[in-house]
């Protein structure tokens, strides 16, 4: 019975000692790669068709934002939402799972109907 008590002590120090090693290899590793090289802006043009129902004698326009794409993900929803916080809060629109499943973010993108959420 002592063996086994002195045995599972033996295991817990020396799985002790072995994971701080492993985690500040880790660490390193994700340093090392957190500092890429400076990228050539990549500014693409987006036309929104906007329509405000508060005001309906107004008409709908298009109105043109530019976002650097290079500080975005890679989904046309990903700029959407990144329009909407930094450029423009009055910008709106839906979106739910952002997984292709609810179809809440149904749009027309460059004359096709698709979802944001899935969309390049």
């Amino acid at each position: 019975m002592s063996a086994s008590i002195l045995s599972r002590t033996a295991l817990r120090a020396s799985s002790s000692v072995v994971r701080p090693t492993a985690v500040r290899t880790l660490a390193s590793v994700a340093t090392s790669q957190s500092a890429p090289a400076e990228k050539k802006a990549n500014i693409k043009k987006f036309e929104i068709y906007r329509w405000n129902p508060d005001t309906p004698e107004k008409k709908p326009f298009m109105q043109t934002y530019e976002l650097d794409l290079n500080q975005t993900g890679p989904m046309v929803l990903d700029a959407l939402i990144r329009l909407k916080n930094e450029v423009d809060p009055t910008l709106t629109f839906r979106r739910s799972c952002r997984e292709g499943i609810c179809g809440s973010c149904a749009m027309n993108i460059q004359g096709s109907n698709t979802l944001a959420c899935l969309c390049r």
